[in-house]
């Protein structure tokens, strides 16, 4: 008996258990994607991958939109990847024909939709160019980094090496202004003499007014540049250039400017006691690679094409890598390469050497 009452429940138990009728399951509501709350203190994205982030809009241009996601951090996502996007605060959106048009931006359905004082505006999206804020005290109107190398050796060889430097850029739909500072100084702590080993110094500002996706002008590019090595008290430079994106889409960009300007340079010590004043023809190129989501590489390498007194050929080069390992905290490795082709003799007859090498690690802090 007891055989038969095990056999019993092992057949039972593999009976499938189903009391609904196949007319009641028809009836039964389909599984729904629920319906997101957008807070308003957040902007929100969504992917077409169906996943949503918060965060704050930075910008949009190329076609590529910068997101700093509150999970995330900063990230840049292919236009085509986006399926909607939703602002907090009023964003200056620009379309193709050069119209500038402010407001609160729901992009939905490939329409962006505008809502400003009331009044709903809608445009079709591949008339979209560029997205920034409108704010002109948000802090996403300016991107900021400042990075800090030190380097102190004591023992048989007392030195103190360090680099500052900084880089600001604020983007507006229209325009670009950038400003970059560096300074690197030397100095053996126990040497008698207070001449430094490194004193060098420059700052770099330039504003761009982009003409399309491609072409865009340099209206103003000035330089300061100090240098106790190359013999050089002060050079400054100002000029204008054209510029182009000879690529530019999610892990590449290229730019290159050409143009005029006028440089005025002053010597610590030279035998011409005037200021040496050249016309110059500048170029410069300008590469970023995205190397993997948390690695860079930066190429930044310009050439000045002077009078001989002035130096013939002014070169100078950036170039290394941006590990970022936080959201805000990165480390750079960064080569700085400075020649002057043809250095100014000093009073005392001792020429320069041409070219100047620096490789420096550093800590720099983003502030977004």
């Amino acid at each position: 008996m007891h055989r038969f009452i095990l056999f019993f429940l092992l057949f039972i138990s593999f009976l499938p258990i189903d009391n609904l009728s196949a007319q009641e399951k028809e009836t039964l509501p389909a599984w729904e994607k629920p319906t997101p709350v957008f807070l308003q203190k957040h902007d929100w994205l969504k992917l077409k991958s169906d996943e949503w982030l918060k965060g704050d809009i930075i910008s949009m241009y190329d076609d590529e939109l910068e997101f700093d996601s509150d999970e995330f951090g900063l990230e840049t996502f292919d236009w085509e990847d986006v399926s909607e996007l939703r602002s907090r605060y009023d964003q200056n959106i620009r379309f193709a024909n050069g119209e500038v048009v402010k407001g609160f931006l729901i992009v939905h359905s490939n329409e962006v939709t505008l809502i400003s004082n009331g009044t709903e505006r809608k445009f079709p999206l591949s008339e979209l160019m560029s997205i920034t804020s409108a704010a002109d005290s948000r802090r996403e109107l300016w991107d900021v980094e400042i990075s800090l190398g030190l380097d102190i050796s004591s023992g048989n060889v007392n030195q103190l090496d360090y680099l500052f430097s900084a880089v600001a850029q604020r983007s507006t739909p229209y325009t670009r202004f950038k400003t970059e500072a560096t300074y690197n100084y030397s100095k053996q702590t126990t040497n008698t003499n207070d001449q430094p080993i490194i004193d060098a110094s420059r700052v770099t500002s330039s504003l761009d007014w982009f003409y399309n996706s491609q072409i865009f002008f340099r209206l103003f590019d000035y330089e300061y540049m100090s240098d106790f090595q190359q013999n050089i008290q002060a050079r400054n430079s100002l000029g204008t250039s054209i510029g182009y994106h000879v690529v530019d889409n999610k892990r590449l960009q290229w730019d290159v400017t050409a143009g005029p300007s006028f440089q005025i340079t002053s010597y610590e010590q030279s035998a011409a006691q005037a200021d040496q004043k050249s016309a110059v023809l500048a170029l410069s190129t300008l590469v970023e690679y995205t190397v993997s989501s948390r690695t860079d590489f930066i190429f930044d390498y310009s050439i000045q094409f002077v009078e001989e007194e002035s130096g013939k050929r002014n070169s100078h080069l950036k170039t290394g890598f941006e590990f970022e390992f936080t959201d805000d905290f990165e480390l750079d490795i960064m080569l700085y390469f400075d020649r002057v082709a043809h250095p100014v003799v000093s009073v005392d007859s001792v020429k320069p050497e041409p070219n100047d090498y620096q490789l420096y690690m550093s800590i720099g802090y983003n502030f977004y």
